[in-house]
């Protein structure tokens, strides 16, 4: 009697043990998808944040480009009289209209800029030029590629960093 009292607390153990089992599975099964549901919201709203600009979003690269800003110091910048000069149309009846301004990398205008080579220089680019390779934004962009080489050609070295087009018209 005592070996079916053992036997009948061993059974009764092993069923408990069952149900606990059960009871684990069914809850881990349910637990699985609600973390993993939260993992994925979590990640998405930490990866919108950084997307937005909340979150981390390259800390150390904002902080050297405002001090490369503080560093960089604006160049002189020297405006030119208008040009008024002839386009190389065919019919020859487009004129250009254009006011720079030149841009330097130093702080201050080169000694050997001088203004009646540069305004011989681009007279001689702009009658070059015919409408349809500067009506486009694009094409604006060359001709400021162009000024810029030419002047740093002309004067034998890279002084200047930009041109600025402050008018700008064809007839």
């Amino acid at each position: 009697m005592a070996e079916e009292s053992a036997q009948a607390a061993a059974a009764a153990g092993d069923a408990a043990a069952a149900t606990a089992a059960a009871a684990a599975k069914s809850g881990k099964g349910k637990l699985l998808p609600i973390v993993g549901g939260v993992v994925v919201l979590l990640g998405g709203g930490a990866g919108f944040a950084w997307w937005k600009g909340l979150l981390f979003h390259d800390a150390k690269a904002s902080a050297k480009e405002e001090a490369k800003e503080e560093k960089a110091v604006a160049g002189a910048i020297v405006p030119l009289d208008p040009f008024i000069a002839n386009l190389a149309d065919e019919d020859g009846k487009r004129y250009l209209k254009a006011t720079l301004q030149v841009e330097f990398f130093t702080g201050k205008e080169p000694e050997d800029f001088k203004l009646p080579q540069v305004r011989d220089l681009l007279l001689t680019l702009f009658s070059s030029k015919q409408f349809a390779e500067i009506r486009t934004p694009e094409g604006k962009a060359v001709l400021r590629e162009e000024i810029i080489n030419r002047l740093n050609r002309a004067m034998h070295k890279d002084v200047v960093k930009t041109v600025y087009f402050t008018e700008f018209i064809v007839q």
